[in-house]
């Protein structure tokens, strides 16, 4: 059966579709913060350029929503909202993918595609009523952060039929299923972990006063929020880097954004302290029983070396376990010798896509990426 479409293509439409967006998410426990409404509305507001255009793909069987396709236009680009910004800025969005349940996902996939190809990628105008064809022509998609088991994958394979197209592992993904209780945990990890961890924990708790605080209220909010960036700056800065806090836009997104998750008691703010004294934040996201770890700062120069950012997930992970939560989830790291894998028992591939329409002019990208995939060959043939 033929799926019905409707087309986003403003900021006053995206904003208004807030009551359809959550109450489809509800219905996807899957699906991680990164697509929440707030977190790529927030984006859109704070990261879109004047020449960008939203092209957000809503499919409809009757009068029910099965999928939500969250797409941009940058350039002569179809890109994910929440990514595309400049690096020293970019908020790093992952595990994005199309809004459907697993069920649906072939027939979203295969639906997804014929409608770009109908309005964006047809030599001549779709006569499709949906169709909204932007006044810039679009050659390439480019697909970040995806999972292999996503329905973003689908879609990929399923229109990669009509373009040039490569696609590579960008990293792995660390994750912890938690067990029901803290002694299961630490029996999951390797006896010198757990052994160095727990003498860690009993010199910070004995001899350093150690104090792990959360940051749960807009009235402390602005203090572990300088926390936080104060410990991630100065550690880059040591290393003779900015820190991605410098930058103006992603300090605005991330204030607006936090606030946003205080509010629905999505954030685990939490600074780990030793005789008064900050030395490690970590910023994570609750959500859909799921601590999802996304940024953190850290005191390098502090003595003795307790590996504060270690024991901050440590004490962390005991506190999921202690609220019943699911997974505590690391997000992308390393593919090899990531600290991740230290408390790590799930690891799962993330991939990036880039097609270029079959056209001449984008016979360059083809040449590229066959030469790429002969380096890639060769480098592996000579390990």
């Amino acid at each position: 059966m033929v799926l019905d479409c409707r087309i986003i293509t403003t900021t006053k439409g995206f904003d208004e579709l807030r009551g359809t967006w959550d109450a489809h998410m509800i219905k996807l426990p899957h699906l991680s913060f990164f697509l929440d409404f707030n977190w790529l509305n927030i984006w859109w507001h704070t990261y879109a350029e004047p020449e960008d255009h939203l092209y957000i793909i809503l499919l409809y069987e009757h009068d029910t929503l099965l999928a939500i396709a969250p797409f941009y236009i940058k350039d002569d680009t179809l890109r994910l909202l929440g990514t595309g910004e400049a690096e020293h800025e970019e908020v790093a969005s992952e595990y994005l993918d199309i809004l459907c349940a697993p069920k649906h996902y072939q027939r979203v996939s295969d639906c997804l595609a014929d409608t770009l190809m109908d309005c964006l990628f047809a030599s001549q105008n779709s006569v499709q009523p949906y169709c909204q064809k932007p006044e810039t022509p679009v050659s390439h998609i480019v697909l970040d952060n995806y999972l292999q088991n996503s329905c973003l994958m689908l879609f990929a394979k399923r229109i990669s039929r009509f373009f040039f197209h490569s696609s590579r592992c960008v990293g792995k993904a660390y994750s912890c299923q938690l067990p029901a209780d803290n002694e299961q945990y630490q029996q999951q990890l390797s006896p010198s972990f757990r052994k160095k961890m727990n003498r860690h924990k009993k010199q910070w708790q004995e001899q350093l006063q150690g104090e792990f605080k959360s940051y749960r209220y807009l009235s402390d909010f602005d203090e572990g929020l300088s926390h936080l960036t104060s410990l991630h700056q100065r550690r880059w800065q040591a290393q003779g880097k900015k820190g991605v806090f410098s930058a103006q836009r992603f300090t605005e997104f991330h204030k607006r954004f936090m606030e946003q998750a205080l509010r629905r008691n999505w954030l685990e703010l939490w600074v780990l302290f030793a005789r008064g004294k900050a030395i490690s934040a970590i910023y994570a996201i609750n959500y859909n029983e799921t601590c999802y770890f996304y940024q953190s700062g850290l005191d390098t120069d502090f003595k003795p070396n307790l590996s504060p950012g270690f024991l901050s997930h440590f004490l962390l992970i005991e506190h999921c376990i202690k609220r019943q939560l699911k997974h505590y989830d690391f997000m992308k790291g390393a593919q090899e010798n990531s600290y991740k894998q230290h408390f790590a028992n799930i690891n799962r591939d993330l991939y990036r896509s880039q097609l270029a329409i079959k056209k001449a002019s984008n016979l360059g990208f083809a040449m590229n990426n066959k030469l790429k995939q002969a380096r890639d060959f060769l480098l592996w043939k000579n390990q």
